[in-house]
């Protein structure tokens, strides 16, 4: 389905009734809107089939930011986590959501941040997942050096030092890609690819190397769940560390997961979806 949010055509889908009805009684149940990483690489399609599981604790949309997946680009081909974080409160004005739990995973965590920061009354929950506020290379470097060698580090600092062209991010794809996960990788295979999307985020002075939102962070005022993997390389468990340092402590929630990479739910699943029910259904 799409819907027409700031000029431009969105695609998403949803999983699971709003309302749940109980013989005479009628339960409103809450949204969670989950926002995909990696613009113009991925989509929505990397939380399929596995979030279905909270189908019977909430109403789940997948949406495919503008610019990514089957939404439409923006006219001149630009965008921003400003406009991608602005975009949500259309998307919700839309379709009559209220208050709705936004998980953001990788990118899509530093969209969920931002959208939190500029729009603080609007989300009733906030899932940062396995992201960052600020762009960290030596962090990032030295943990693909740990889990992959030299080589690891070379090819991630062709791509992540400045932000690579299209080669260097190919090379990054074949060397540095499969350490993302310890148990079983993240698949994108079947994702719709968007190169200038992608271009324009992860490329020389794209929105990855300009983005500082770490400060800001203290004008989230919702309760926040923070997710973060020790083996995580592309967002090291010290870009979490940052995060949670910077929210005001009385709405923040951190989980660690010791034996998972980047997407803690792809390496300790059972420990990670116990953890997202107990967090949307208080």
């Amino acid at each position: 389905m799409k819907v027409n949010v700031n000029g431009n055509d969105l695609w998403f889908d949803v999983e699971g009734p709003a309302v749940r009805f109980e013989g005479s009684t009628a339960t409103e149940r809450p949204t969670l809107i989950l926002l995909h990483g990696s613009p113009g690489k991925s989509d929505h399609s990397v939380y399929k089939p596995l979030f279905s599981q909270l189908a019977d604790v909430a109403q789940i949309v997948y949406l495919d930011m503008v610019g990514c997946g089957r939404s439409d680009p923006t006219p001149d081909g630009t965008y921003s986590l400003e406009g991608w974080a602005d975009d949500i409160v259309g998307f919700c004005d839309a379709l009559g959501i209220d208050q709705p739990i936004v998980l953001g995973n990788s990118a899509g965590g530093m969209v969920a941040a931002v959208y939190g920061i500029r729009h603080p009354d609007h989300p009733s929950k906030l899932v940062l997942s396995s992201t960052q506020a600020r762009l960290d290379v030596d962090r990032c470097l030295d943990q693909f050096e740990r889990l992959g060698g030299p080589e690891a580090r070379r090819a991630a600092g062709a791509a992540l030092a400045g932000g690579g062209g299209d080669e260097e991010w190919l090379g990054f794809a074949r060397v540095c890609s499969p350490l993302y996960n310890p148990s079983r990788p993240s698949r994108v295979d079947h994702c719709i690819f968007r190169h200038s999307t992608f271009r324009d985020f992860h490329g020389r002075g794209g929105i990855l190397h300009r983005m500082d939102h770490l400060t800001d962070l203290a004008a989230i005022r919702c309760p926040t769940l923070v997710l973060a993997g020790a083996h995580d390389p592309i967002t090291p468990i010290g870009d979490s560390d940052d995060m949670v340092a910077h929210l005001d402590p009385a709405i923040a929630r951190y989980e660690r997961f010791d034996d998972a990479g980047h997407s803690v739910w792809l390496d300790d699943e059972k420990r990670a979806f116990e953890v997202l029910r107990q967090f949307i259904e208080t």
